[in-house]
């Protein structure tokens, strides 16, 4: 089975998908053939646009697989569009890399650092705004955060986060009388907890002289 990560307008197409499968099991295939499986889509469309991209070839009316699959993680990029096999020898290695963001604003000199999977399946901030800005599906953890704050401006939330965190500078407990979806965010997040008298604590290492805190 061959995944694909960070896809594109064209391949995260549903249609695409069930294509590069369907090539993926059967050789020589045909245009009829396609059309056979594929009844309900505008397949002649769609091919030419998969064809003009690369990413299917067609040689004597015949068609076939081109994708650029990944075969080593020596250049691999956080959030670059890959194809891979799930039976590749680096498959597994793909799943367990691990990459370090950084969110900055423009309201205070505070950085929340955080350290996510390939996948940004890990339930980051940053993996929140990535997935919320390409559409992506979201995991469960996620669609929990997304039920608070939806789409959210990243810019508008981070100064309000921030700004409540660097309040961690004078205190280790702090008290948030009104409901605030930005202070129940960084609770879902794991940034901040609260305590049993209602107050909240600092849940991650904080780098007090760089203003950088870091969610494990």
């Amino acid at each position: 089975m061959i995944q694909i990560f960070n896809p594109s307008r064209l391949t995260r197409q549903p249609f695409f998908r069930e294509l590069i499968h369907y090539l993926d099991q059967h050789d020589d295939v045909i245009l009829r053939e396609i059309k056979a499986q594929f009844s309900d889509v505008a397949v002649d469309k769609l091919m030419e646009e998969y064809i003009k991209a690369g990413l299917i070839l067609r040689e004597n009316k015949r068609y076939y697989l081109n994708l650029p699959m990944l075969e080593s993680l020596d250049s691999l990029e956080l959030d670059q569009e890959i194809f891979i096999s799930e039976d590749s020898p680096v498959y597994q290695a793909l799943l367990e890399q691990t990459f370090e963001t950084e969110l900055r604003n423009q309201t205070n000199a505070a950085i929340l650092v955080e350290k996510t999977d390939f996948a940004r399946s890990k339930m980051t901030l940053s993996n929140y705004f990535y997935k919320v800005k390409h559409q992506y599906p979201l995991t469960e953890k996620q669609q929990e955060l997304y039920d608070i704050l939806g789409d959210v401006n990243p810019e508008y939330a981070l100064k309000y986060m921030t700004t409540f965190l660097l309040k961690f500078l004078k205190k280790d407990q702090l008290m948030q009388k009104r409901r605030d979806i930005f202070v129940d965010s960084l609770v879902v997040l794991g940034y901040i907890v609260q305590n049993e008298d209602g107050k909240y604590e600092l849940a991650v290492d904080f780098d007090k002289e760089r203003l950088t805190f870091h969610l494990a």
